[in-house]
């Protein structure tokens, strides 16, 4: 990615002001005031983060149209999951998600060891709009320059969607007079590479040094038990 995409990507991540706030909150305007981050991220292998749950599978299409398997796009690797759709307008919402993905990409651009062991992941759940050509404009640029490779998907149809989300957790409600889509709660997935959930992030902490202290957390762990 060069200097001039990710200007305005780092002035998205300011203007949104990742922050430490009440716990999450639904979308749409409905949380209080965001601040900024201000503590000491833990240094990677200091801390262990624990199974939560098994990541779960699903049915979905990438930006080129191709029928895949939700676990197969994570390629065995850690990965950053995150749910969306791309006509959010919520700066405390999908915007704030995709805007911390972007600037943790950057981040791990700079250890080439760990970009090839990490995959972001970003699945929409507006199964009729964001259609592969929608995602491919949406990403075009998330797959430029250096850095780990990022995703892209949409569930096949609306039950499968349901599926996905029922099993994750991500509740959705239904839009209101004037939103283009429903309102969710606001979750980002840590996901080891054996495909088991090891942490949950929500507007409170998602924080990109956080993700990454994390995912490095993980490549550790994993190198150890390889001993």
């Amino acid at each position: 990615m060069t200097a001039g995409a990710r200007t305005p990507l780092l002035a998205a991540i300011a203007a949104l002001a990742v922050s430490l706030v009440a716990p999450a909150t639904w979308a749409h305007g409905v949380g209080g005031a965001p601040g900024r981050f201000d503590y000491t991220t833990p240094r990677p292998g200091t801390y262990t983060l624990p199974v939560i749950k098994p990541a779960a599978d699903g049915a979905v299409l990438d930006a080129r149209g191709a029928a895949r398997r939700l676990r197969g796009v994570m390629d065995g690797r850690v990965t950053v999951l995150s749910f969306i759709y791309t006509r959010c307008s919520d700066a405390s919402g999908c915007p704030l998600a995709t805007a911390v993905l972007h600037e943790l990409r950057a981040m791990a651009a700079r250890d080439a060891a760990l970009s090839a062991r990490l995959k972001l992941v970003t699945l929409s759940f507006d199964v009729v709009h964001d259609r592969p050509a929608v995602l491919a404009k949406y990403g075009g640029r998330a797959r430029a320059g250096r850095g780990p490779d990022w995703a892209f998907v949409v569930p096949t149809d609306e039950r499968e969607r349901d599926t996905i989300l029922d099993a994750y957790g991500q509740t959705l409600r239904a839009p209101s007079a004037g939103e283009a889509g429903p309102s969710h709660l606001l979750r980002v997935y840590l996901i080891d590479q054996g495909g088991r959930i090891r942490n949950i992030y929500g507007l409170d902490f998602l924080d990109p040094r956080l993700l990454l202290n994390d995912v490095r957390t993980l490549l550790l762990e994993a190198r150890e038990a390889r001993r």
